[in-house]
């Protein structure tokens, strides 16, 4: 790891990945105290916000960062202006979806964008409780499962569909279509995906999958190689659990 931490381009890192180093400060008009931020490979602002939050401890929804870009630069960015109640500190002004005017401001970014050089945090006062050098690695996300790995996956699942709330999610939805059998049966996947939104988004973040409906194509790809008969069985039970088998329909 290299010892000199200013400059834009990127440095070499541990384990042959490479970083950026980014200068932080609090959003603030005037130069404030600064910290630094080792961004490793992949990583984003949402990645940054997210660690600052837990050295913070408050909710990440609190954070955003800012960065100094010419204005005919700061397409589809919010700007950010002083505020009415203070000179000190900035926050949200008017839309500008487009500059026209060559002038340097301060943009909201995006959580998923990548910094450079530079940028200022917004919605907290100050830097304490942050370490001098504040290190920010991008989000693991799995890519493949062990066959025992699958197997306890899918009792993760049993487990959060097996919820008196989720059931009864499940259960109204049944009653439309026993109420209307005219409804087509080929919309009740489309509205029983809502109802197992909430559980699956504790199942899949345990197991570092993205949330739906993403976190299931990688759920799926990750379980490609491992449809053996016990793995089918379970899944049979699965979609005996939550419906999908339509069996419920002759039960009515």
């Amino acid at each position: 790891l290299e010892t000199t931490l200013g400059g834009r381009g990127r440095r070499p890192a541990v384990a042959g990945m490479t970083c950026q180093w980014l200068d932080i400060q609090v959003l603030r008009h005037g130069f404030q105290p600064q910290k630094k931020v080792q961004l490793m490979d992949g990583a984003t602002v949402g990645d940054i916000l997210k660690k600052i939050a837990e050295f913070k401890r408050v909710p990440v929804s609190q954070l955003f960062l800012t960065e100094a870009r010419m204005s005919d630069k700061a397409h589809c960015l919010c700007r950010v202006a002083p505020s009415a109640a203070s000179g000190d500190n900035v926050g949200p002004s008017a839309s500008m979806p487009y500059g026209y005017f060559d002038e340097v401001i301060q943009v909201k970014l995006h959580k998923n964008e990548v910094p450079d050089g530079e940028v200022q945090l917004g919605g907290v006062d100050d830097l304490e409780d942050l370490p001098d050098i504040i290190t920010v690695e991008p989000k693991f996300v799995r890519t493949s499962l062990t066959h025992s790995e699958c197997l306890e996956f899918q009792d993760d699942l049993l487990a959060a569909y097996s919820e008196d709330s989720v059931q009864k999610a499940i259960e109204k939805i049944q009653n439309k279509f026993r109420a209307s059998p005219e409804l087509p049966h080929s919309q009740y996947p489309r509205m029983l995906a809502d109802a197992l939104l909430a559980p699956q988004r504790k199942v899949f973040a345990r197991w570092n999958f993205e949330a739906p409906p993403r976190g299931l194509q990688q759920m799926h790809a990750a379980f490609q190689a491992h449809l053996d008969e016990e793995v089918n069985l379970k899944t049979t039970i699965l979609n005996g659990l939550i419906g999908l088998d339509m069996a419920w329909l002759q039960h009515g």
